[in-house]
């Protein structure tokens, strides 16, 4: 499953962009916390950004702040001082990678059940900010 697709990103500048991500981070960690702890998503979350760092080296700074888990500031941080295509298609490829590394921990199905309907309404939410733009 592909969690974002970087033409789906809002159009309404950079500004609206890391506000949409940190949001869906936030779901997630929401979602995610009952069942694997804090400590659980925050090592995803880290291992996550580790991975993808290779292809956008400027998210280093995200893994060295990415203290508490459920902060996201540094990355809020970080996708704001980046063009806004840049940043869609960095959080995508975090995005893609947590729920990889998360399936592969869980299964498939189940991190579908987990994380489906956090990625349908942030979808939903980028497709209306699109047509509003």
């Amino acid at each position: 499953m592909t969690i974002r697709e970087v033409s789906d990103v809002p159009t309404g500048g950079p500004a609206r962009m890391p506000d949409t991500a940190v949001a869906t981070w936030r779901d997630v960690d929401a979602a995610l916390c009952p069942i694997i702890g804090q400590g659980g998503v925050a090592a995803l979350f880290k291992r996550s950004l580790y991975l993808t760092r290779v292809d956008y080296p400027w998210l280093l700074a995200v893994y060295d702040g990415a203290v508490p888990p459920d902060e996201f500031t540094a990355l809020y941080t970080a996708l704001s001082q980046q063009p806004s295509a840049t940043a869609a298609a960095a959080n995508g490829a975090l995005e893609q990678t947590f729920y990889d590394q998360l399936a592969n921990l869980i299964g498939g199905s189940l991190t579908e059940r987990l994380l489906g309907s956090i990625l349908d309404n942030a979808s939903s939410s980028r497709t209306t900010q699109d047509t509003s733009a």
